[in-house]
């Protein structure tokens, strides 16, 4: 049986399970657009429910896909797992959200992604102010978030999906920044999506030195990195409490001299951290890659305060393949090794993005449930010039697509 869009009569004697079946494996770039065709489809495609179950069992959504946002305010990369393609889109509707509250030459940088929504940050270099936006890049929504109460300079943010009351897909943005107060405290405000406020949840020690600008979320609390004289660190935060967890230092090879940036990662419940080891090439070469390692908590018992078991160890679960190595250090320069760090975990995927410098952007993956290292298919930027100078420096996230997904 062929179905026309315009039949809309035949398209009603099918029972619902089909048309369900049908509307799951419509390809995502053109799910949004289908909500236009009839009532049903716009009301069965904007269905929580509908989004995750039928659509989210299909083979096609069962995971999420990788987004480089070499630009975020205009072109963004993104890679389909299921399909082993590379799409380019557009970030232009978030332009013209921009225009509407803030100069042209505004500095946009993403925050990260859950529950299908981009946290962007944007800085007005005029007034040096900072505003957060949450958007639906699929139904081309957008919100502008109140002015935080507290921070006047942020240094990590965040962004996390939940639940509210009635199930009600709720998501919560978490920013570390310095406090307005006397002696220009590190605070913790929290925005909440149900309540649509910021709060003040907490502060951090006077001591803490904070390495990245991004944090991992999981089980109520978020993770990120620290530095202190005896090496690299991970400190917590109990979004629920209030209260910080104290500081548990990285494996001993963290603390080597020639070592790329740890990067905190976190795959459903796992915490990992990964990082490159360097080592001397001879005089032509200078330093080169020696050993890409990837490290998770062997142990984690999250209590009634969510704080790590004092009897933790760090546990060693995949190093990159000796062959792998000598691909990085021949077709990659010593600057591109040096940012491993930008890499990110989509559903049980840890992904590292490189470029080279013939304008082709490469990606190197490991499985963790297949416990397989390859290599994704190359994605190149073709004469694009302006995307391919701020590749070096694009914001990496996994994106799980939520057309039902509001902003408000």
């Amino acid at each position: 049986m062929i179905l026309k869009m315009g039949e809309e009569g035949t398209w009603s004697e099918l029972p619902e399970h089909l048309r369900e079946e049908v509307v799951a494996r419509v390809p995502l770039e053109y799910l949004c657009r289908f909500r236009l065709v009839c009532k049903q489809w716009h009301a069965l495609i904007s269905s929580t429910k509908f989004i995750t179950t039928k659509w989210a069992e299909a083979s096609p959504n069962r995971k999420p896909w990788l987004v480089v946002g070499p630009d975020v305010q205009y072109r963004l990369l993104a890679y389909c797992f299921f399909t082993r393609t590379w799409k380019k889109t557009s970030g232009v509707f978030l332009s013209n959200f921009l225009q509407q509250y803030t100069s042209r030459n505004a500095r946009v940088n993403c925050g990260g992604s859950a529950a299908g929504l981009f946290l962007v940050n944007i800085t007005d270099p005029l007034t040096a102010s900072e505003v957060f936006t949450v958007c639906n890049p699929l139904t081309r929504t957008s919100l502008k978030l109140e002015p935080m109460s507290s921070i006047w300079c942020t240094f990590l943010t965040g962004i996390v999906g939940g639940e509210g009351p009635d199930s009600l897909v709720t998501y919560k943005v978490a920013v570390v920044g310095m406090g307005k107060g006397q002696g220009n405290p590190l605070l913790v405000e929290i925005y909440d999506s149900a309540d649509k406020s910021w709060r003040v949840a907490g502060h951090l020690p006077g001591d803490v030195v904070i390495r990245g600008r991004g944090v991992i979320f999981c089980h109520g609390s978020f993770y990120f990195l620290t530095f202190k004289s005896g090496g690299f660190s991970i400190m917590g935060f109990n979004m629920g409490k209030g209260t910080f967890i104290s500081e548990s230092f990285l494996p001993e090879m963290a603390k080597f001299k020639n070592q790329t940036i740890p990067q905190l990662l976190t795959c459903g419940s796992r915490i990992l951290v990964t990082w490159g080891i360097l080592k001397d090439g001879g005089n032509l070469r200078g330093k080169i890659l020696q050993e890409v390692v990837i490290w998770e908590f062997e142990k984690v018992e999250m209590d009634s305060s969510s704080s790590f078991s004092s009897s933790f160890s760090w546990k060693e679960i995949a190093k990159m393949p000796p062959s792998m190595c000598e691909d990085l250090n021949r077709n990659f320069p010593l600057h591109q090794i040096n940012s491993l760090s930008k890499c990110v975990a989509v559903g049980d995927c840890v992904c590292f993005i490189l470029y080279k410098v013939t304008k082709v952007m490469e990606v190197v993956v490991y499985n963790l449930s297949e416990k397989q290292w390859s290599w994704l298919p190359s994605c190149s930027l073709g004469g694009d010039n302006d995307m391919a100078r701020q590749a070096a420096y694009a914001t990496v996230m996994a994106f799980e697509p939520r057309p039902d997904m509001k902003v408000e």
